[in-house]
């Protein structure tokens, strides 16, 4: 009965486990998509700007200095998504260790 207990709970805690890995790869592909939306934004404003612009220098300096921002944006948001993505991959591991430690504790009883 202990074993087959075990076996429920381990199966419990792989889904888990799964379904945070799916949560984490739509988290990555969120922050991969607003990451790519804001360096097409910048680029836009850098085109429209350089349709405007009597010189290609300053155009170019302002193309850098938006794709600069943009991408420390984006890696913030990154950052931000793999803190949660780290907390949700704990949250499994975590409760499939104190689960086996329950298993293995009733078992040598």
């Amino acid at each position: 009965m202990e074993v087959k207990r075990y076996i429920e709970v381990s199966e419990r805690l792989r889904r888990l486990l799964e379904d945070a890995e799916q949560q984490a790869k739509e988290i990555m592909a969120q922050a991969e998509e607003q990451t790519e939306k804001i360096i097409a934004e910048a680029r836009e404003e850098a085109r429209s700007m350089r349709l405007k612009a009597e010189t290609g220098e300053a155009v170019d300096e302002l193309l850098k200095e938006a794709e600069k921002a943009a991408e420390d944006e984006a890696e913030k948001i990154l950052e931000e998504y793999e803190k949660r993505l780290s907390g949700l991959k704990e949250i499994p591991q975590e409760r499939f260790q104190k689960a086996v430690e329950l298993v293995l504790q009733r078992v040598l009883q």
